[in-house]
């Protein structure tokens, strides 16, 4: 299966997560910190990360808005799982780069879920060329600051 690193300042939560991981068949490392996540990521290996906004030193969202400027970390699919609920900083991370945010305390499965989703999307990607899967992230990401527009309502045309 896939090498998870989950990068969590708390070792029982990176331990009740690299459990739950190493059940779906995941090989797990971790990370206690950006600084160490950042090594084992620029070590290659890594197939996705899952992380944590609050950190010692950096905090998860700078992390990640960071290594999506790295070319190890600008296609890694990355999931903040947290327990930080505020709208504001999951807006934050995911205008960083977070491919998906997952609140704690979590269900097994819906993680299990979510991270199998992404790694199914990173691997399509590798049919497309590097530069043509690049774009594509880039163009959702954008889509993320732009204001949500009304549906454009179906004209009726009388025969």
């Amino acid at each position: 299966m896939a090498t998870v690193l989950v990068a969590d300042d708390d070792a029982d939560h990176r331990e009740l997560m690299g459990l739950s991981l190493r059940r779906f068949g995941h090989d797990v490392l971790e990370a206690s910190g950006a600084a160490e996540a950042q090594e084992l990521v620029e070590a290659g290996g890594i197939d996705a990360l899952l992380l944590d906004v609050r950190m010692p030193g950096e905090s998860g969202i700078d992390f990640c808005r960071r290594l999506r400027d790295t070319r190890a970390g600008e296609l890694l699919p990355i999931m903040f799982v947290t327990a930080d609920v505020n709208d504001h900083r999951i807006l934050a991370a995911m205008q960083a780069g977070a491919d998906d945010y997952l609140t704690k305390p979590f269900h097994r499965a819906e993680l299990g879920t979510r991270l199998d989703n992404l790694l199914l999307r990173r691997t399509g990607s590798t049919d497309r060329s590097s530069s043509a899967a690049n774009a594509a992230m880039l163009a959702a990401r954008h889509a993320l600051h732009r204001p949500v527009r009304e549906a454009a309502r179906p004209s009726l045309r009388i025969a």
